[in-house]
């Protein structure tokens, strides 16, 4: 649990700060977890350029003091690592700002998360402005102090008019508030967000006040395909298979953002899943299947309990060459596996190139790590070669 004290801040909040430029950056969302084990010293940071370390969170909707809910699941994760002297949150943070800063990587925090008591949380203090205010001299005083580069909102979701506006309050004064910090000032302050795919809750944003002080938006365009979708798709497809009969993909969602919502693709950082779906009771794509059958399952745990065996183990590779997806198929346990792998990503990074946009994020770091593999992390590699260099 941490607060600090207020940042003085004057400078007018609706003044355009951002300055576009076409240098490709790999966004990693990090979250430790003894169950993925992924410490600093494990990544390549050559194929990354910001480091996304998350969540914090307001401590209730009246208080703004960040905190982190450490469940014991991911207390445990610190006592993986004897050097680590702060068996903390913010302790395992600034093990990772020391080795990202020596490899010119940039740390940002992450602030909420996908879980709705802290997106209802964040709106109640979005929505007063005393409360927002404390919220975001907190967040000043943690970069000032533990040296982070800026910070990521994911808000998953608005629900109202009122909690856009909010969220556009919060940037702004942000962006103000680190231009004001004698500190900060100094350098370059990055904040980022992540948005929907759509315009459910995306309607809600403010792209055209947001674009003057976020940095770039990155829409989490997987799960096209879930646990609680209605018909066996894919879960991070390129473009619209009519024979699937997915309506969404990555090409809708940058359709939606660039020609609906105005936003320019050199802020736009398209999502990558280190995950994907075992669904049961397979019979083929675009047939109809409950809304409670599915499980998310991270890339380490796909590649050794099924991609590591095929297809000696039953599951047969497929591709959708108009999808640009993989997906694994048995047809004696009638399962089906959607997820991305090297090829996918290295169409996502041609993608990326072709329509200009600013660059990749992953969810989530940790998830795609293959432990005594000689590539620790293939699909971070893959990105790393194809948008980096």
């Amino acid at each position: 649990m941490v607060t600090f004290p207020p940042v003085v801040r004057a400078l007018p909040k609706d003044s355009n700060y951002i300055v576009l430029d076409n240098k490709k950056v790999v966004e990693a969302y990090l979250t430790p977890s003894k169950w993925y084990t992924y410490s600093w010293d494990d990544i390549n940071y050559s194929n990354v350029t910001h480091i996304v370390y998350s969540f914090l969170r307001p401590t209730s909707p009246s208080n703004p003091t960040l905190t982190y809910g450490d469940p014991a699941y991911e207390q445990a994760a610190y006592n993986l690592y004897p050097t680590l002297t702060d068996k903390t949150f913010l302790g395992y943070g600034d093990r990772i700002i020391t080795k990202a800063h020596a490899a010119n990587v940039k740390v940002l925090i992450g602030i909420a998360g996908g879980n709705g008591q802290n997106t209802r949380d964040l709106a109640v203090i979005f929505a007063n402005e005393d409360l927002r205010k404390h919220f975001v001299d907190n967040l000043v005083k943690l970069c000032e102090q533990r040296s982070y580069d800026g910070v990521t909102l994911d808000y998953e979701y608005p629900t109202s008019s009122s909690d856009g506006l909010g969220i556009t309050n919060f940037a702004q004064e942000l962006r103000v508030a680190f231009a004001s910090s004698s500190v900060l000032s100094k350098k370059e302050m990055i904040i980022t967000m992540a948005v929907p795919v759509g315009n459910w809750s995306g309607e809600f944003f403010d792209y055209a006040k947001l674009a003057k002080c976020v940095n770039w938006f990155s829409p989490m365009t997987y799960e096209y395909a879930t646990g609680w979708t209605t018909h066996f798709g894919l879960n991070s497809p390129i473009y619209t298979n009519a024979n699937i009969g997915a309506n969404s993909t990555l090409s809708t969602t940058l359709s939606y953002l660039k020609n609906t919502r105005g936003v320019n693709p050199l802020q736009i950082v398209m999502g990558v899943p280190f995950f994907g779906w075992v669904f049961e009771n397979y019979s083929q794509l675009g047939a109809v299947k409950s809304n409670t059958n599915g499980a998310d399952k991270a890339y380490t745990g796909l590649y050794n309990d099924y991609i590591k065996n095929s297809p000696g183990n039953g599951f047969v590779k497929y591709w959708d060459e108009v999808s640009k997806q993989p997906y694994l198929v048995n047809t004696v346990t009638k399962q089906m596996i959607t997820y991305d792998d090297q090829n996918a990503i290295i169409e996502k990074c041609k993608y990326v190139k072709a329509n200009g946009l600013k660059g990749a994020m992953i969810w989530e770091l940790s998830r795609g790590f293959i432990n005594g593999a000689n590539d620790p992390n293939p699909l971070l590699t893959t990105l790393g070669d194809n948008l980096l260099r």
